[in-house]
Parts: C-alpha cells; structure tokens; sequence
C-alpha cells in the first residue's frame, strides 16, 4: 500500500516536472537544483547577516529608556530607519531564512517522494534532518537579537521550557541567559549562538555531501537572480518593523509569530511543558529513523559483466554513490582495470548501465537492453 501511494506521489511531481521543462527547459527547471536552492539563500544569509552584524550592539541596557541609548534595540532601529538600504538588508535576511525554510521543506518532500532517503542514503537524510533543527534554532535566535517585546517574551518562554527539563534544564538555562538572569551578557551569548551555529552549519553540509560523486551546490546564474528578486519583492509587499524596546519591568503577553520559525512558541502556549517536549523529540527523532523503518523490495546491486569491462571507468566517474571501485585486472587481461561494484553502496539507480559504452555493467531489475528501449520510447514520444 505505502509503495503504491508512493509511487502515484512520485508520478505527480514527475508529471509537475514535465510542465515546468516545457515552461523554464531543462537547464533551468527549479525541480533538478532543489538541494541547492536552500544552499543558496544560506550564502543570501550569510551576506545580509554579515552585513547587520557591522552595525549591531549587543546589550539590553535600558535601564532609562532614553531614546538615544545605544543598546540591542536602537542598533537596530538605526539600521532600519537611518542606515541607507538598512531596511532592505534587514528584510532580505529575515525573508531569506524563511526561504531556506520553505526550500528544505520541499527538498525533504522530493526525496521522499523519489524513495531516496534510504540505505546507503541514510547519512544524507539524517544529516539533512539535523540540518533542518538547527536552521529553525538560529533563526529563532535570531528573533532574539531584535530585543522588543516579542524577543523578551521568546526569551521567557525559552527559560520556561529549559527549566522544566529534570537534571539538565537548569544548566543548560544557564548557558542559554549567560548567568542567572537576563543581562548583556545573555545578548552577547545570543549573538555567539546566532553566528556560531550558523558557521557550523557548513560542517553539516560535508557531512551532508560526503556521500555524494557530484552534489550539485548552486542553481544557474538565472535561477539564482529569480530567487533574489523574489525575496526582495516580499520586501518591498511587506517591510519589517521592530516592536517597542524590551522592558525587563514589563512582562508582554502577545506577539506575531512568524509560523517557520517560531510555531515551537505557538504549541508552547497551548499545551503544557511536558507534551510540548515529548512532541518536539518526537518529531525529530521520527524523521532521524525513518529510513531504517520504511520496508520495501531490496535493491538488486548492479553487476560488471567481466569479459566485457574495458576499464575505461566511466561507470565509476558517473556514480553518484561511490558504489564502483576500479581494481587491478587479473592478469590475464588485456586491460589494466576492472569495475567492481560495492553492494551495500548500490541503490540500483541504473546511472552506472547507461554510463557504460561496453554493456559491460547490469542491473538486474533494470537491464541495458530495457533502458534503452526506455529511451527510444521517449525519444519518439518526442
């Protein structure tokens, strides 16, 4: 049953490629970039970001409220209503993660639609999971930094939640406020926490890309123009603005919510703490082990058709999984090399039967003779 569901979600979203080609072409069909998409609105983040940190001042101090203190808040204020194209950075570094949200979302939905989370693919997914918490973590830190009402209130809350955890939440609170109460060491660790996992996260990509031959890194030019303007076109719709100076005296009891990165707040406020916690780890715990728990057919390993294989590796050049090894051929061959294929590598994608100009490599499920007469059959319908 769950196979059949997944193959007609797999059938959609082929059918939805196809009209796109005919609109954008191959070349620039979003659908074959969407690892990338999120990547690149990573690199909008990391410029616009730089760009405010330049600006920013990272306290709480308003002990006077006077208007022309320098703290968290006034920066940036400053930056938004007197810094010349502030506004427009700022914008494009709120909406940008929300981008990046939006694009990870709709990447995880593809490969699981195309069945390739799993098997050797485990460390993508996993690591791509991982990915995904700690890019809704920086960016609520993020909402922190703008120090108004509703950063004051993202802050208790976040305090309230800590707290509740037995053994470790009291430390852990510590760590997150930089002492015992909220102060301008706590803004100061807030800013540390914002840059530094946001740095971190280009760890994760490696992780991420280990695995893979040629992962493709960004969009064409074209597609990356289109992206730009689509953040600053949400700009110009719908500019930020900061709410009034946090009040350490004062205890705010709303606040927008921005549903990518702040939804954790919203089911915060409707349920008590320990559904709340017991729901987000599972959550994320489901995604992490799902691979290992989704049955389906075993992958029939592609197989090297010895007196056939020149060792002219372009199955190995064009494996995206590292599943082909070339090796010393024996010594009764004419060739020098010889294509091996690690099984528990092989995800059987046929990549390595239509690389061979040999017919020197099969998939058992999926032989040359069929994959050419696929492609025929394409061809003509074209």
């Amino acid at each position: 049953m769950y196979q059949e569901v997944l193959k007609q979600l797999n059938f959609i979203t082929l059918e939805i490629e196809k009209l796109v080609n005919k609109i954008t072409t191959n070349k620039y069909n979003p659908f074959y970039y969407h690892g990338a998409l999120p990547q690149f609105y990573l690199w909008v983040l990391y410029l616009t970001g730089l760009l405010l940190f330049a600006y920013y001042i990272p306290t709480v101090d308003n002990a006077y409220l006077s208007k022309k203190m320098v703290n968290a808040w006034t920066s940036v204020d400053y930056i938004t209503k007197t810094l010349p194209f502030g506004a427009i950075f700022r914008g494009m570094h709120r909406y940008a993660g929300d981008a990046m949200v939006i694009t990870i979302i709709l990447h995880m939905i593809r490969v699981w639609f195309t069945d390739r989370y799993r098997q050797y693919r485990w460390v993508q997914w996993t690591s791509g999971v991982l990915l995904l918490v700690l890019v809704l973590f920086i960016g609520q830190t993020g909402y922190y930094l703008v120090w108004d009402d509703r950063s004051l209130i993202l802050t208790r809350m976040t305090v309230s939640s800590l707290t509740y955890l037995p053994v470790i939440g009291e430390p852990i609170k510590h760590w997150f406020l930089n002492g015992d109460l909220i102060s301008n060491l706590t803004m100061s660790n807030f800013l540390f926490i914002h840059i530094g996992l946001s740095f971190s996260l280009l760890s994760f990509l490696w992780i991420h890309y280990v695995r893979m031959t040629r992962p493709v890194l960004t969009p064409p030019p074209a597609i990356n123009y289109i992206l730009v303007a689509l953040v600053l076109l949400v700009v110009f719709i719908y500019p930020i603005n900061s709410g009034q100076m946090a009040d350490l005296n004062h205890q705010p009891t709303s606040f927008d919510i921005d549903w990518f990165f702040l939804f954790p707040y919203w089911l915060m406020a409707k349920v008590n703490m320990g559904v709340y916690w017991l729901f987000m780890l599972a959550g994320v715990v489901a995604l992490t082990v799902v691979p290992w728990f989704v049955r389906s057919k075993p992958v029939e390993a592609a197989e090297v058709v010895t007196n056939k294989c020149t060792g002219c590796s372009l199955c190995y050049r064009d494996c995206p999984w590292q599943a082909i090894e070339m090796v010393p051929a024996p010594p009764t061959s004419r060739f020098k090399l010889l294509a091996t294929v690690k099984p528990y590598r092989c995800t059987g994608c046929g990549v390595c039967v239509g690389a061979c100009a040999f017919d020197a490599i099969d998939v058992p499920d999926l032989p040359d003779a069929k994959v050419l007469d696929q492609i025929k059959g394409l061809v003509g319908a074209t």
